[in-house]
C-alpha cells in the first residue's frame, strides 16, 4: 500500500477531506482519524482506485467512505440515535460485495470520464457543491456569478451525469425531466448493482427527492393538499406549485399565485418556499406567499417565525414573526408591516379587499370569475374596501354602480364576453 503523502493530489485532497469531516464531527482530531481509517478501507477493497486520488471519481467514493464512517462514529453515540434514525434509512452502505465490484468499476469510470469532459467552471461549482459541500452562495462568490447561475451549472453537470449512466446501463436516450430526474438508485440497480455498491452515490440522497408533486389549483377554485410530513399547502385559484422532499430539506417553488402553508416543525429539515427571486425559511409555522407584480413578493406571517431573502440580492435578510408582513419587490428596499385582518382569508371562502384601488381588486377577484373582467384607467384610481363571499363575486360587481361612480358592460373581445368597469 503507497503512502497517502505520495499519491498524485493526495496533500490537497487530504486536507480537504479532513476539513469535510470536521463539519460534521465537530472535532478536527476525531475528523483525522475517520479520513485515514477512510483510506484503509479504500486502499484495501480497491486498491485501483487508490493510485489516483486526483480522480473526482476516486475522490467521491473516498468522500462517501469518510462520510459513513462519520455516520457509524454517530451511531455508537447513544444520545444521538434518535436525531439520526431519519439519515440512517438514507444512507447506503459501503462494503460492496465481489460480484458488484466491477460493475462498480465501470459506473465509476463513466462518471469520471462525464466529470472530466464538463466545462472548467461547471465541474468546479458540482465538485464544491455536492461533494466539498460549500454553500452555494459561498461558490457564487468566488466564481463572481449569481446563485441561480451556480444552481444552473450543478443541474447542468447532474442532468450529464444521469445520461452517462444511462448510455452505460445501455438504455435508450432518455430525455431530461425538468419536473425531476428519477431517483438515480434505480439506475445503479443494473447487473446487481444495487445500493450496497453504490457509495460514490452517497450524497445523491441530497439531491434527489424522496417525494415530489407538482400542483395546480384547477379551474376557478382553491386547492388543499397534505405533505407527506403532515404539513398542509394551499394554493389560491390559478395558483401552481412544485414541490419536493428532500432528505436533509422540504422545498417549495411558488411558480404563480398564492399559496398558505402551514408547516410542521422539523429542525432536520428546514421549509424553504421560493418565489420569484425571494427564499422563504421557516421550521414550522403559519404563513402566506403571494407573487404580486412582477418581481415582488409578499409574505404574510400568521404564527411562528420565517427568514425572508432575495437569492440575488445583496440586502440582509428579514426575519419575521406573528403578525408580519413583508412586501418586497425587485430592486427595491422591503416594506414591512403588521396584519390588520385574517391571514389568508381565500382559504376560507373570503376575500378581503383593504382600501385597493379598483383595478387590483377587480384582478383579484377574477381568479374566481369564469367571466373575464377589467377595469377601464378612468376608473381605476377608485378604491374599495370590504370583504367579499368567493361564491358571491358577481353579485357583487353587479352592485359596484350602487356604491362608486362606476358603469358596466359587457364586449365581445377575443372571442369572450368581457364585464368592463368604466367610470361614469
Amino acid at each position: 500500500m503507497p503512502p497517502l503523502s505520495t499519491l498524485p493530489g493526495a496533500i490537497d485532497n487530504y486536507r480537504a477531506l479532513v476539513g469535510f469531516v470536521t463539519r460534521k464531527l465537530g472535532n478536527r482530531q476525531d475528523a483525522h482519524d475517520v479520513v485515514h481509517d477512510a483510506w484503509l478501507r479504500v486502499a484495501e477493497r480497491h486498491p485501483e482506485l487508490s493510485q489516483a486520488l486526483d480522480s473526482p471519481a476516486s475522490r467521491s467514493y473516498l468522500y462517501a467512505v469518510a462520510e459513513n464512517l462519520v455516520i457509524d462514529n454517530f451511531r455508537r453515540d447513544q444520545r444521538q440515535r434518535e436525531a439520526l434514525q431519519d439519515r440512517a434509512a438514507w444512507q447506503l452502505q459501503t462494503e460492496p460485495d465481489v460480484t458488484d465490484t466491477h460493475c462498480l468499476r465501470e459506473a465509476i469510470a463513466a462518471v469520471d470520464q462525464t466529470l472530466a469532459a464538463l466545462p472548467e467552471r461547471c465541474r468546479g461549482m458540482f465538485l464544491a457543491d455536492r461533494l466539498d459541500g460549500t454553500s452555494q452562495s459561498d461558490i457564487a462568490a468566488a466564481y463572481g456569478v449569481s446563485v441561480k447561475t451556480v444552481e444552473r451549472e450543478v443541474m447542468r453537470a447532474m442532468d450529464a451525469i444521469e445520461q452517462a449512466l444511462h448510455r452505460w446501463r445501455g438504455d435508450p436516450v432518455q430525455p431530461i425531466q425538468r419536473n425531476r430526474r428519477r431517483a438515480l438508485t434505480a439506475l445503479l440497480s443494473f447487473a446487481g448493482l444495487g445500493l450496497g455498491s453504490g457509495v460514490i452515490w452517497s450524497a445523491w440522497q441530497r439531491w434527489m427527492p424522496r417525494w415530489h408533486m407538482v400542483l395546480t389549483a384547477p379551474g376557478k377554485r382553491t386547492l388543499e393538499q397534505a405533505l407527506p410530513d403532515g404539513s398542509v399547502l394551499a394554493l389560491d385559484a390559478q395558483s401552481k406549485a412544485s414541490i419536493a422532499y428532500y432528505a436533509d430539506q422540504r422545498h417549495v417553488t411558488l411558480v404563480r399565485g398564492t399559496a398558505f402553508f402551514s408547516v410542521q416543525r422539523n429542525p432536520d429539515a428546514p421549509f424553504v418556499v421560493d418565489a420569484g427571486n425571494t427564499r422563504i425559511t421557516v421550521l414550522g409555522t403559519r404563513f402566506e406567499v403571494a407573487m404580486e407584480a412582477v418581481g415582488t413578493v409578499h409574505v404574510t406571517v400568521e404564527q411562528g417565525h420565517v427568514r425572508v431573502e432575495q437569492i440575488d440580492a445583496a440586502h440582509p435578510a428579514v426575519e419575521l414573526h406573528d403578525g408580519e408582513t413583508l412586501r418586497w419587490g425587485a430592486d427595491q428596499s422591503p416594506q414591512r408591516g403588521t396584519v390588520s385582518g385574517d391571514v389568508a382569508l381565500w382559504h376560507t371562502g373570503w376575500i378581503d379587499l383593504p382600501y385597493l384601488p379598483l383595478d387590483i381588486a377587480i384582478e383579484r377577484l377574477s381568479r374566481y370569475c369564469s367571466q373575464p373582467m377589467r377595469v377601464e384607467s378612468s376608473a381605476a384610481p377608485l378604491r374599495v374596501f370590504g370583504r367579499v363571499r368567493i361564491d358571491q363575486i358577481q353579485d357583487w360587481v353587479q352592485l359596484l354602480p350602487a356604491i362608486l361612480p362606476v358603469q358596466l358592460r359587457t364586449t365581445p373581445e377575443n372571442g369572450q364576453t368581457w364585464v368592463v368597469i368604466a367610470k361614469a
